[in-house]
């Protein structure tokens, strides 16, 4: 029976950086790559477009890292965008994370796994049908409580890790640098700004969930100071396995082998060892996949919770069940990740789930100045270091990108702004029901 019980403070800094590694490594690394090789066709400047979203998550992480600290509740960016600009720019920002950022993220990793289990079991079995299958399991798992999810998490995280570390090793060990050796260039499939624009949204999609951590701010022990070690050894740690991984196919395969795979670890694995290798690769791969996917289910419910509570979304969102899961938000969170996994879109999925966040995101960050501003005596544990340099550097970035973004997919930005128009207006009419229901 599920009752109102409050959020359980289980997690410790390695609770927090095992999800923040866990659901960032995952999908992206495995399958953006050979979309990216496609788009730009340079080793050069495939390395290059993976190195800038590092530094924008690093300079991004530091800035969520002082909200965070500050205002250690549940809901993550959800949060920030509240105290910074009130009820309705609040609602958007939470909203657009159950429907689009991480739902469309949840069903995407739902999709690549079944896909992998398809290639696993010889290409039998019906994709639909396998990726609800994976959303059910998933639900199933974090029915029994936070601490069994995070045990889960950890083991998993800690395989994955391992996982990542032997591929990039074995691929740069065995490897003659083939990627990088002169003729390797190829033809990009979309020149100038777009190939870069589609390469960054990829990119961005591989590094999405940095901040995930900060969802679960009220479970987290000592959040002050532990959130910001969780979020920038996070990203940090995230950065560097992603650059070693890239090496390691460009040192197996050209740019031309890698455009377009599904897979690209285990066409760089099986280059260099054989067949029965790759196959083991495509098994390490839904482990990883797995440790992404489980974060998900563990970071969305959170967010429906903090909405609810502040009369932002349905008040069932708000009971939690005597485990500490908000089982209402994660049969909801649940339902919506099976039904996207449906489409199998995957391309379409993350380039609409991109344009959508990074817009979002350059909101959320811009909540900074304005706490720094309206509230300059609130408590700040952590401090953003190079203010106000790093964050003004760090706000042009995203706006240089979201021009780039949408001067060249227009289609795409229009779909997007016409769901976050949507929001805006179900925002303002629900922070205005939710004023006059506690007058």
């Amino acid at each position: 029976m599920t009752r109102d019980h409050s959020l359980h403070r289980v997690l410790r800094v390695r609770d927090g950086m095992a999800v923040t590694v866990g659901i960032v490594i995952g999908a992206g690394i495995l399958r953006t790559p050979g979309l990216i090789a496609g788009y730009l066709g340079d080793p050069w400047s495939i390395l290059g477009v993976w190195v800038l979203g590092g530094v924008v998550v690093a300079l991004s992480t530091l800035m969520l890292s002082e909200m965070a600290a500050a205002l250690p509740e549940a809901g993550g960016k959800y949060v920030y965008a509240r105290h910074a600009w009130g009820p309705t720019m609040g609602f958007v920002a939470g909203w657009s994370e159950l429907l689009v950022s991480r739902g469309f993220s949840g069903a995407s990793k739902a999709v690549v796994i079944a896909e992998y289990i398809r290639i696993l079991a010889g290409g039998r079995g019906s994709l639909p049908i396998l990726s609800v299958a994976v959303v059910l399991a998933f639900f199933f798992l974090h029915t029994r409580g936070l601490e069994a999810s995070t045990f889960f998490q950890n083991v998993t995280t800690f395989l994955k890790i391992l996982v990542v570390l032997l591929i990039a090793g074995a691929g740069i060990w065995a490897g003659d640098m083939t990627g990088f050796q002169a003729g390797a260039v190829m033809t990009p499939e979309y020149a100038g700004l777009l190939g870069f624009a589609l390469a960054y949204q990829s990119v961005s999609f591989a590094y999405y969930g940095w901040e995930d951590a900060a969802k679960m701010a009220e479970e987290v022990r000592d959040p002050g100071r532990a959130l910001p070690r969780i979020l920038v050894g996070g990203s940090l740690a995230v950065m560097v396995l992603y650059l070693l991984m890239n090496v390691s196919f460009l040192a197996a395969l050209t740019p031309a082998e890698m455009a377009g795979s599904e897979l690209v670890a285990q066409d760089a694995i099986a280059d260099v060892f054989g067949g029965t290798a790759g196959t083991v690769v495509v098994a390490a791969s839904l482990l990883i996949l797995v440790s992404s996917a489980n974060v998900n289910f563990l970071g969305l419910p959170r967010v429906a919770y903090g909405l609810a509570r502040d009369g932002l979304a349905f008040g069932a969102f708000r009971r939690v069940d005597e485990r500490g899961t908000p089982r209402n938000a994660l049969y909801f969170i649940s339902a919506w990740i099976g039904l996207l996994a449906l489409t199998g879109a995957f391309e379409l999925l993350i380039r609409f789930m991109m344009m959508v966040a990074i817009t979002v995101d350059t909101m959320v960050l811009l909540g900074y100045f304005r706490l720094r501003s309206t509230r300059a005596h609130m408590e700040r544990p952590f401090v953003m270091p190079g203010h106000p340099v790093l964050p003004i550097i760090t706000i042009m970035l995203y706006v240089a990108i979201l021009v780039i973004l949408v001067s060249t997919q227009p289609e795409l930005a229009s779909g997007a702004g016409g769901m976050l128009g949507a929001l805006v207006v179900a925002g303002m009419w629900t922070s205005r029901r939710a004023a006059r229901t506690k007058d």
